[in-house]
């Protein structure tokens, strides 16, 4: 994970490098300074344009931990919720006098998901460090995220425009037809090493984040003619968008085979990378794009099992989430 990191931070700062050098203003060098207003459009100042996009997710998550209320373990609990589905995504936006303001949606598809949720408990106050029980569940993830942003050129900079905007997201899960196994017992507090199923709906969880994040996004065109005179496609847009988020967080765990509830609330941070690439029309751009985005929160967690109510600092929220894309955008 840290090499996708530095890999990614590595191809922003080339980019960046490229983009200010006086070659990459050269009107016959490679790469150009790009601003998405100037393309031809039916209006130089106003126009309105529609994205429809696919995206893959892939190694993405988002789980949630929380520490003993009375005793060593730190995590005594942890659910983390894998997915691989792909996502709608649309998108409508404008532009006028140089602004440009984006909403977007996207949502799964399906719910079915191959990877499996995951439940562990560290139960022995005198082991902290010891996993006892640990369960797999088929997930259902349902997930939407919601984008508004706005975005333009940083004065004197041709090739780089300001973008602050505000992101919410819910990711729900099923665990449902689990299989637990532990190794120890928490009533006779004796090691012990047993299995069960767990058939049916056993756990409902809904976690939800909301963003308000500012960055910058670098946007520069590399004309392939001038790397060959044989190549006669347009010419090819890079757009590399960079930004950090402070974050609030609120998650949901209901056990269905026994009466408990916890709610968190959380603070933290976010960041966000995405590079896109395509090529542009008079009324259509055809875009690949991938997308990284990392969630760390910490906050507490309140606690309801048969009627008492305990509240428990220093439980943990955080995500990972990583897709692959292609766009298709109209131009009105």
């Amino acid at each position: 994970m840290r090499a996708i990191r530095f890999s990614i931070i590595g191809v922003f700062l080339a980019f960046i490098f490229l983009a200010m050098s006086p070659f990459a203003h050269s009107q016959q060098g490679i790469f150009e300074s790009y601003n998405p207003v100037k393309l031809p459009q039916p209006s130089p100042n106003s126009y309105l344009n529609l994205m429809v996009g696919l995206r893959k997710y892939f190694n993405s998550f988002t789980s949630w931990q929380l520490p003993a209320n009375n005793g060593p373990q730190d995590p005594i609990s942890r659910l983390e919720y894998p997915w691989d589905q792909t996502f709608l995504a649309i998108r409508g936006s404008t532009v006028y006098s140089g602004l440009e303001v984006n909403i977007e949606w996207s949502g799964t598809l399906s719910a079915f998901s191959n990877p499996k949720a995951q439940d562990s408990d560290w139960e022995d106050s005198n082991k902290p460090g010891q996993k006892t029980t640990f369960s797999e569940s088929e997930a259902m993830p349902r997930c939407w995220i919601m984008d508004l942003s706005c975005n333009m050129q940083v004065p004197g900079l041709t090739f780089l425009r300001g973008v602050a905007g505000y992101r919410t997201s819910q990711f729900k899960f099923t665990n449902t037809d689990g299989y637990q196994y532990s190794i120890f017992n928490d009533q006779t507090r004796v090691y012990e090493s047993y299995s069960q199923p767990l058939p049916g709906a056993t756990i409902e969880f809904s976690q939800y984040y909301h963003h308000l994040y500012a960055g910058g996004i670098l946007d520069t065109v590399l004309n392939l003619r001038e790397m060959s005179n044989r190549l006669t496609v347009s010419p090819l847009l890079l757009r590399i968008q960079a930004d950090a988020a402070y974050v609030t967080g609120s998650s949901h765990d209901q056990h269905l085979l026994r009466y408990v509830l916890g709610i968190i609330s959380s603070t933290g941070v976010g960041w966000h990378v995405n590079l896109a690439a395509g090529f542009n029309t008079d009324r259509f751009r055809f875009d690949i794009e991938g997308d990284i985005r990392g969630i760390q929160t910490r906050g507490g967690i309140q606690a309801i099992q048969e009627g008492v109510n305990a509240f428990i600092d220093g439980a943990k929220a955080w995500s990972e989430q990583k897709y692959l894309g292609i766009n298709g955008t109209m131009f009105f």
